[in-house]
């Protein structure tokens, strides 16, 4: 008989009409990827450099991007390209995806970026790292919080004051360094935790000393109403505001009052100019770092572990489901088994798969046995 090689040919045809058409159809753009609309993912970024400087305008700017995220990933779980057809996998893809490239990687390396940068500040002078010089800052203020009168009495006093309360602390973070699961650890050292207490001591006094005698000196120039150029405009606005008001408020003087949340103050305005030079290492690592991240991200991490890996958890899962709904129908035929009877009165129950087999599989060996013994 003849071989027939039409059918083939026609599909053949039907096959080849069909990537004609593929290919004729135009290339699909997501509508969430032009760059006017995408660059407000990079928000975050911006935020999380300028964390160091302005908390609140970090703040701000997260908004811009949770709210594309969240209508990329809608967008992604609603349609597969131009196709309406929702689906949970793609949404949970594109969730991993744009967390990796615009939240979690960016984050850590502006982090990098800072740390490397904070070892700069001991070219300037002080001798000491941006982090001891930030932790030195931070302190001071919450002591000036907890100082005395008797503290502010004489320059002398207030120098002793800050420097035992300094090394209290550097005790305080000694402890803590044996302390935490390696994460929290790695954190902290990352984000200069313990810089303070890695510094020298000598280096850390000196300019403990150096800021204390600047403060005394800004409090005694308050105090006389003297106008000075090195004292920040923001400073003396800030003693005058709290004095008349705390006047009002109270009826009586409180200077001490006012002067200490113009020095500390004072001490915000040094952590702000002493982050500026910190927050261009965030930013330049980040902007470094912005092309390798996203080749990282959508040409490694998510075909070749992510995707596989919410594959896997998908297939299990399904089967997970149609075991479970399996499982289910037998217990309601066995629960509805008294209808049937074997004409004894006896109900006949619906075996198990796996018992059914098992009883197969003895009757067999039964027969297998029977058989010797005839022959």
């Amino acid at each position: 008989m003849p071989v027939q090689l039409e059918p083939a040919a026609k599909t053949i045809q039907t096959d080849s009409k069909k990537h004609k058409a593929k290919a004729d159809e135009p290339k699909y753009k997501d509508p969430l990827n032009s760059w006017a609309i995408s660059a407000l993912t990079y928000s975050s970024e911006i935020g999380a450099t300028v964390n160091e400087i302005a908390p609140k305008l970090t703040f701000a700017l997260w908004v811009p991007s949770f709210m594309y995220l969240g209508a990329d990933i809608y967008d992604k779980y609603k349609n597969d390209k131009n196709e309406y057809s929702p689906s949970s996998k793609r949404a949970v893809k594109e969730s991993i995806r744009q967390a990796l490239t615009f939240f979690i990687l960016p984050s850590a390396a502006t982090i990098i970026g800072q740390k490397l940068t904070s070892p700069i500040g001991k070219l300037i002078s002080g001798k000491i790292s941006i982090n001891a010089r930030d932790s030195i800052y931070r302190h001071t203020n919450s002591a000036i919080e907890q100082a005395t009168e008797e503290n502010f009495r004489t320059k002398e006093n207030f120098k002793e004051f800050l420097n035992k309360s300094v090394e209290n602390h550097i005790q305080e973070l000694e402890n803590d360094r044996k302390q935490g699961n390696i994460l929290k650890k790695a954190y902290r050292y990352l984000t200069g935790y313990f810089a303070l207490a890695d510094t020298d001591s000598a280096k850390v006094h000196a300019y403990i000393t150096t800021n204390a005698e600047k403060i005394f000196e800004i409090k005694e120039k308050l105090k006389q109403g003297i106008t000075d150029k090195s004292i920040p405009t923001s400073v003396t606005e800030k003693y005058k505001n709290t004095l008349k008001n705390a006047k009002q408020l109270f009826g009586q003087d409180q200077t001490n009052m006012a002067l200490k949340n113009a020095l500390q103050n004072y001490q915000n305005h040094l952590i702000v100019k002493n982050k500026i030079l910190k927050t261009l290492g965030g930013v330049a690592s980040c902007l470094l770092f912005t092309q390798p991240i996203g080749y990282l991200v959508n040409k490694i991490l998510m075909p070749q572990y992510i995707t596989p890996g919410i594959n896997l958890i998908n297939e299990k899962l399904n089967d997970s489901n149609l075991l479970k709904i399996h499982l289910n129908k037998l217990n309601d035929i066995n629960a509805r088994q008294s209808i049937f009877s074997n004409g004894s009165g006896k109900s006949l129950k619906i075996l198990h798969p796996s018992e059914l087999l098992h009883r197969h599989k003895n009757v067999q060996e039964d027969q297998v046995h029977t058989n010797r013994q005839d022959t």
